[in-house]
């Protein structure tokens, strides 16, 4: 269960960054600035956002094998229609359906994955899952060069497609509920959005969702400006991309390594370094005088503590609620993320708009990523103080 759970988020990931692959083709094809395409982009972002805040509604009323099964449908449909478009205005729309069903399968398939394995395991678990948010844009950006060069920009957004279909049957076969949850799907309410805001709750809810919106803001920022930043070390264009590898790189490293300590240590017991971490590497890159490998191996870091905090944050919220409330308080702690990679490249355009340097965008996003080392200390503190909030069921 857990190996199709990060198969699917594999997919998940690769199909959530096809078309920011091919943008730079598509702005030479259809004659069109690049800027143009914020809008499918942005669109993408917000399906996203809506797929993981709903689908704790959808996974309570309809079953997360269901939602699981129709999410991929969706967002294969929605990656397929991406590759036959010639506008904008459907091109929008399609990425709109696509952002809801990659957003929608992501918790149900974490937490489904989590429930059939052993309780002591459910945070290792939930990680192993979580890394092929990691693993996906990085298998893009390595055969998104190849695809384009031999078959054209369609062939990505097919590859995007025909894969979850081939899945289907599969996940069709292997994606069961706990022998001990066959039973009716539960009602709604006792996945309400108001259960996360209880008196016990509350506190833990805020805090998550505070510690993902800044990790994941500050991974759009470094993503978005790793390249320009690279070549201010004196990296030629055409070698800038190694930046974004280097960072992805080290997002799979920091993901496997959580995989690991988490089947001996509690999520949190682990997020807190990683983000403290990453925050003194983001100050290192911005300031210290690093050769070309120095800063290369620094974005590898950065990339090994900022996606180690995401994921662990994610394994943080699968054990702080109970099996009912699991997979609502999953999605709406990741769709918080969402909008944190919003705000992120907004965050560093901004101050790119105030002519601030690239070095200097990096030091002021250690805002970020220091806010949200002390807020996971917090949680951390609240966690070991409440240890059965952590027991969930």
């Amino acid at each position: 269960m857990a190996i199709l759970g990060f198969l699917l988020v594999v997919l998940d990931g690769f199909d959530g960054v096809t078309l920011g692959l091919v943008v730079p083709t598509l702005e030479i094809e259809w004659g069109i600035d690049a800027a143009a395409f914020t809008l499918p982009l942005v669109l993408t972002a917000i399906g996203t956002a809506i797929g993981y805040s709903g689908s704790g509604w959808a996974s309570a009323r309809f079953g997360r094998r269901r939602v699981i099964l129709s999410g991929t449908t969706l967002f294969a449909i929605g990656s397929a229609w991406t590759a036959v478009v010639t506008t904008m205005p459907p091109l929008s729309v399609a990425r709109l359906l696509t952002g809801v069903g990659l957003g929608v399968i992501v918790p149900p398939a974490a937490s489904l994955a989590a429930d059939n394995g052993p309780p002591r395991r459910r945070e290792a678990v939930t990680v192993l899952v979580s890394l092929g948010l990691a693993v996906g844009p990085t298998m893009g950006g390595i055969l998104a060069g190849p695809l384009i060069g031999s078959y054209g920009w369609r062939s990505v957004l097919w590859v995007g497609a025909l894969l979850p279909v081939l899945l289907l049957p599969v996940l069709w076969w292997g994606m069961r509920e706990p022998a001990d949850d066959r039973q009716p799907p539960p009602e709604p309410a006792q996945a309400a959005f108001r259960l996360l805001f209880t008196r016990d709750r509350r506190s833990a809810t805020l805090l998550l969702w505070a510690v993902f919106l800044l990790v994941v803001a500050t991974i759009g920022v470094v993503t978005t400006w790793a390249p320009v930043l690279v070549v201010d070390y004196g990296l030629s264009p055409t070698e800038a991309p190694m930046g974004i590898a280097a960072f992805g790189f080290g997002g799979m490293i920091g993901g496997s390594v959580l995989v690991l300590l988490t089947t001996r240590l509690r999520a949190i017991t682990v997020v807190v370094p990683a983000t403290v971490l990453g925050a003194l590497i983001l100050l290192v890159a911005a300031r210290a005088p690093l050769t070309h490998t120095g800063l290369l191996i620094a974005l590898c870091g950065i990339g090994m503590c900022l996606i180690a905090t995401a994921n662990g944050s994610t394994a943080v919220a699968m054990s702080t609620y109970p099996g009912p409330l699991r997979t609502t308080g999953v999605g709406w702690a990741i769709a918080l993320g969402r909008v944190g990679g919003v705000i992120g490249p907004a965050y560093a355009g901004t101050l790119a708009a105030m002519r601030v340097s690239s070095r200097d965008i990096v030091l002021y996003t250690c805002i970020l990523m220091a806010a949200a080392a002390l807020l996971s200390i917090v949680l951390a503190v609240r966690i070991r103080r409440r240890p059965q909030a952590t027991e969930a069921r």
